[in-house]
């Protein structure tokens, strides 16, 4: 998610969100 917010500055309730979502598909 970092990396992410690094390169398209997008917030951290977006970040948040899509870190939760990666997980989900990570199971």
């Amino acid at each position: 998610g970092h990396l992410i917010y690094k390169c398209g500055g997008i917030d951290q309730r977006t970040i948040e969100k899509f870190e939760k979502e990666a997980a989900e598909l990570g199971k």
